[in-house]
């Protein structure tokens, strides 16, 4: 089976990444954007450069919609298609997934210190 036959690997080029499960999860909780406020959204630390190539992405897929107003001055959003819509069942999943495993990892990390903790203190009482 090569690597575009499988449906994860399809799914991982097209919505994965770094930042396009970010734009699409903003994008879903948000009726439109303009680029800076989507930029904003991602804490601001996106270049310009790279929103812009992922949005691009994005809407050659047919995940997101440019809407140019034709104004003066340019005034341009970002907006998820219905098509888009039908990733939030997963960018959810993958959501609470993350959050889980953050809480897990922050309960092991925890544990590891009470652990060092307790044992630093049965040195000092020893030594």
């Amino acid at each position: 089976m090569s690597k575009m036959e499988n449906g994860i690997d399809i799914t991982l080029e097209v919505v994965c990444g770094k930042w396009k499960g970010a734009i699409l999860w903003q994008l879903l909780h948000k009726d439109r954007l303009r680029f800076n406020e989507l930029r904003r959204s991602l804490d601001g630390s996106i270049s310009s450069r790279i929103l812009s190539r992922e949005l691009r992405k994005l809407i050659e897929d047919g995940l997101v919609e440019r809407v140019d107003f034709e104004t003066m001055p340019p005034r341009v959003e970002y907006c998820i298609t219905p098509y888009g819509k039908t990733t939030a069942s997963f960018l959810e999943s993958m959501n609470e997934w993350g959050m889980a495993h953050k809480r897990m990892s922050a309960s092991k990390s925890e544990m590891a210190e009470m652990i060092n903790t307790k044992h630093d203190e049965k040195e000092n009482e020893l030594g």
